[in-house]
């Protein structure tokens, strides 16, 4: 048994990280702490807590390595790895983005294109996305571009024949 001899307000703010605590591994970790400096051994522990006796060794060197207050030192490190996809950040926003119009957004346009929503996702979310994303992502949601027409609707030569022909009685 392994007694780590927290003094007084460690402790008690363990305990209240205990009582108060929303993140499931802070709470863990604190946990685990008190009842190692109660006296329990760290196999107890780790069973209690459903966890390897490693994590509880890897959490009592935390405590010892770690500056700063307790409650910081329970707090996950930063993580390396793959940043989260853009996609996911595009998908959520661009369907109210289309559903609205451009000029409610300072934009002296009459429908969304795609440079435009690069414009839009690069200025208010500082997020770089490629004209290949925002194709995939208006398919994902369910949009469809139509092109504009460039002429107007003219009528066929035999317009009148079409509706019925003329009436020149």
């Amino acid at each position: 048994m392994r007694k780590l001899g927290l003094n007084g307000p460690t402790r008690r703010r363990l305990e209240q990280v205990v009582k108060r605590s929303k993140n499931v591994r802070e709470l863990k970790r604190a946990q685990a702490l008190l009842w190692v400096d109660e006296g329990e051994g760290i196999t107890q522990v780790a069973k209690r807590l459903c966890v390897t006796r490693q994590s509880i060794y890897n959490w009592l060197e935390w405590l010892k390595e770690r500056k700063g207050r307790i409650v910081e030192r329970l707090k996950d490190a930063g993580r390396s790895g793959r940043p989260r996809s853009k996609s996911a950040v595009v998908d959520k926003e661009l369907g109210c983005l289309l559903e609205t119009a451009p000029s409610e957004f300072g934009y002296q346009a009459i429908g969304w294109t795609n440079p435009l929503l690069r414009q839009h996702f690069s200025s208010s979310y500082d997020l770089k996305v490629s004209h290949q994303t925002i194709r995939e992502a208006i398919g994902r949601v369910g949009y469809r571009w139509k092109r504009p027409r460039y002429v107007l609707s003219r009528r066929p030569k035999h317009w009148r024949q079409a509706k019925g022909g003329s009436k020149k009685d």
